[in-house]
């Protein structure tokens, strides 16, 4: 059976067209022209077979309020920008009231504590290169020798003789001069080793030197020849900024 409709062919038992989905008659449609005489073919002419125009499905009312590009979006709403609530001033804070007991004790943990060490002078400076390297450097920086005391003098075995003196702290290139210019105010011909040691004033230490030492050795073997060897120290040998020098002649 064709649809009366879409021209699409059907089962004769079919109540719709698969086509177009519209229901179709109980009775075949006639086709147009009915109510004239059928024509008879000719022999040897064909007859044309029925063949109604087709005609596009409607169109779907759902559809056309929706279109299958999407459902229109409604526009963005736009709300107003948030509000920060104020900030309120700090609030004051009550001082609390000093006691008399804590009075004192806070005044004095507000003063920045001073050292009563009185700040050193500036150190002067050597009149030639220190440490020294040569004998004339040595014997060059004896101005600078600073007033001494002899706190003790004895006399060891061997020919060696042991001299303390005491004289105020002084940097480094002064305490080499204070031992040379005492070493030359207490050498005897007769000692062939001498050994200054100085000590800080009101604090002689009888086990060890303080305030710098020298040691004069006379007639040293160094090969095949005779030298006189000076070596001196500064401070008590041990601290970080002690120097010592080794000299011959």
């Amino acid at each position: 059976m064709h649809c009366p409709y879409c021209g699409s062919l059907n089962s004769d038992r079919a109540t719709y067209c698969t086509r177009c989905g519209r229901d179709l008659p109980k009775e075949p449609v006639q086709g147009q022209g009915q109510g004239r005489p059928a024509q008879t073919p000719t022999p040897g002419q064909r007859q044309p077979s029925y063949q109604p125009a087709r005609q596009a499905p409607p169109q779907n009312p759902y559809q056309q309020a929706y279109p299958t590009s999407g459902r229109p979006v409604p526009p963005p709403v736009q709300r107003p920008p948030a509000q920060q609530p104020p900030v309120a001033p700090p609030r004051p804070q009550p001082q609390q009231p000093r006691s008399s007991r804590t009075g004192a004790a806070s005044l004095a943990s507000s003063v920045p504590a001073q050292p009563f060490a009185m700040p050193e002078p500036a150190a002067p400076e050597a009149p030639v290169p220190f440490p020294p390297r040569t004998m004339e450097h040595l014997r060059a920086l004896e101005p600078g020798a600073q007033a001494y005391t002899v706190v003790d003098s004895s006399v060891a075995t061997g020919k060696k003789k042991i001299v303390r003196i005491a004289y105020p702290r002084c940097v480094s290139w002064q305490q080499v001069a204070t031992l040379l210019k005492a070493l030359k105010e207490q050498q005897e011909d007769r000692f062939d080793s001498i050994t200054v040691q100085g000590v800080f004033p009101g604090s002689p230490d009888v086990y060890s030197f303080t305030n710098g030492q020298l040691s004069f050795d006379r007639n040293v073997l160094l090969g095949s020849q005779k030298l006189t060897r000076y070596i001196v120290e500064t401070g008590n040998g041990f601290d970080g900024d002690s120097v010592r020098i080794v000299l011959t002649e």
